[in-house]
């Protein structure tokens, strides 16, 4: 049977509607959930008791509590005031009780803080307020931002914020103050009569506003929400330390722009990127590889994680690249750089034997007596990638005949004393190199070599010309000499 105590505490879990405060710790099934039987702003003249629970797995080991203003005015032990009640959820629910003498504290706009530590380590705060006594001070709770949040051109400003007496319109006012470090930050109370206003709103209870902060520069900053009061009655006056990242990094991305197929592997480097303020720290790098000639969009690679500023790879597939990186600091801001880069294919160089013999592109060859002679192109070059997928075509004059770089070569029926035999040696990208000679069919009868005819003809001509003079001489012994008339 349950204890008379609890009963009070389940019927007034039964009567109040629970509130949930959010917790400091990430939200999930191992963090302890703290929740309120009463709403933030609890207003009591007398020595009242409060009520709450805790969700957790187990029975959590150290429940504590404190209330303060400004300064801490209390704190205790929950621990042992713990009492398991009836859960519908999946996790078991504590419930704990606390007796405030509201003489002791009051008058107080105070903030009463529950801090769980569960069984297996994990730690959750929440906190609520209590209006005790005669109080005219107001109150702010800001749940977001959280302390050393990174904010980037806006943020949401959320949290509860009331006053207990009203004599004009509550206005509650956001404002942010630059800091040269994070130890500068919230270290002082602003005027925020002398501030930029960020935003300006009536409060009245929860709210949840974006605030446009694009306009601040980077760096770490002070971030105010006050419920102004010039009188200063009600004033009062939160802040939390945000660090501001408008601006994007700034990429440097070194590496070639083409080189050769085959030439080892390739270097790009993106490590001298950085960010403006807040440096290179913790920086998230993704390196995503596009070949747009062959797989068009397609990415052949994607690589990230924290400090990789370098990426690496073979160049034995010739194409045009694509190199994008895109690099995130430590809050959250991204730039992309692409880096458009070629791998020059190499030409296949061909070689080309004939019946054992290598032969040069221009030759003319009387092919040896026989009906078949050997043709191998299994000499021929290329890139070490491409050596293994070479194609040899073997044309006759012009048109393919055989495929594959050892065959064999019988002269074509119909075929003059003369063909013309090309090799085309191709890659796998379709580039190719070629070599082509002339073949002159054995069983022709060689015509007298062209050298040889001139000489003859020179020789004839002379003799002919030796044999034309000689005659001439001859012929001017016999002409009869001219007399004088002396000599009648």
């Amino acid at each position: 049977m349950k204890s008379p105590r609890l009963f009070v505490v389940l019927l007034l879990i039964a009567t109040w509607s629970p509130t949930l405060a959010p917790v400091s710790a990430e939200d999930s099934d191992d963090v302890p959930l703290i929740g309120f039987d009463f709403e933030n702003g609890f207003t009591t003249n007398e020595t009242t008791v409060i009520t709450g629970f805790v969700e957790d797995e187990e029975r959590p080991p150290h429940v504590t509590w404190s209330i303060g203003e400004e300064a801490e005015l209390g704190s205790g032990d929950l621990s042992t005031t713990l009492e398991e009640a009836d859960s519908s959820g999946s996790r078991p629910i504590w419930i704990w009780s606390l007796e405030l003498d509201v003489a002791e504290y009051s008058p107080c706009t105070c903030y009463l803080t529950v801090t769980v530590e569960s069984a297996s380590g994990e730690t959750s705060q929440a906190r609520q307020v209590l209006f005790l006594g005669d109080t005219a001070k107001s109150a702010i709770i800001l749940h977001s931002p959280a302390s050393g949040d990174w904010v980037s051109n806006s943020l949401t400003a959320s949290g509860w914020s009331s006053h207990p007496m009203v004599w004009t319109s509550p206005e509650l006012r956001f404002f942010a103050k630059s800091a040269s470090n994070a130890a500068d930050v919230c270290m002082i109370e602003a005027d925020s009569d002398f501030s930029s206003h960020l935003l300006v709103i009536i409060p009245d209870g929860s709210f949840s506003n974006s605030i446009d902060i694009s306009g601040l520069y980077d760096g770490w900053h002070s971030f105010y929400a006050e419920n102004y009061d010039p009188s200063g009655v009600t004033f009062a006056q939160t802040c939390v330390p945000i660090r501001v990242n408008n601006l994007a990094p700034a990429i440097t991305l070194a590496g070639p722009d083409s080189v050769l197929e085959g030439s080892g592997n390739l270097l790009f480097d993106g490590s001298a990127s950085n960010d403006p303020v807040w440096g290179r720290e913790d920086m998230h790098y993704m390196w995503v590889l596009r070949r747009p000639s062959h797989t068009g969009s397609t990415p052949l690679d994607i690589v990230m994680g924290d400090g990789l500023g370098t990426y690496s790879m073979g160049s034995e597939t010739s194409g045009e690249y694509t190199l994008t990186l895109r690099v995130m600091d430590a809050g959250g801001v991204s730039s992309t750089s692409v880096k458009t880069f070629t791998v020059e294919n190499v030409i296949p160089t061909a070689k080309m034997y004939v019946d054992g013999s290598p032969v040069s592109d221009g030759d003319s060859i009387k092919l040896s007596p026989g009906g078949e002679w050997a043709l191998d192109a299994s000499a021929s070059v290329d890139s070490a990638n491409d050596q293994a997928g070479l194609r040899c075509v073997w044309k006759i004059d012009y048109a393919p005949m055989y495929e594959g770089c050892q065959r064999t070569l019988s002269w074509p029926s119909g075929a003059g004393d003369e063909l013309i035999l090309t090799l085309d040696v191709i890659d796998d990208d379709d580039e190719y190199g070629t070599v082509s000679v002339q073949l002159v069919n054995p069983d022709v009868s060689e015509p007298l070599p062209y050298p040889l005819i001139a000489l003859a003809i020179s020789a004839i001509f002379m003799v002919s010309a030796i044999l034309l003079r000689y005659r001439s001489s001859d012929d001017s012994t016999s002409i009869p000499k001219w007399k004088s008339g002396d000599e009648n």
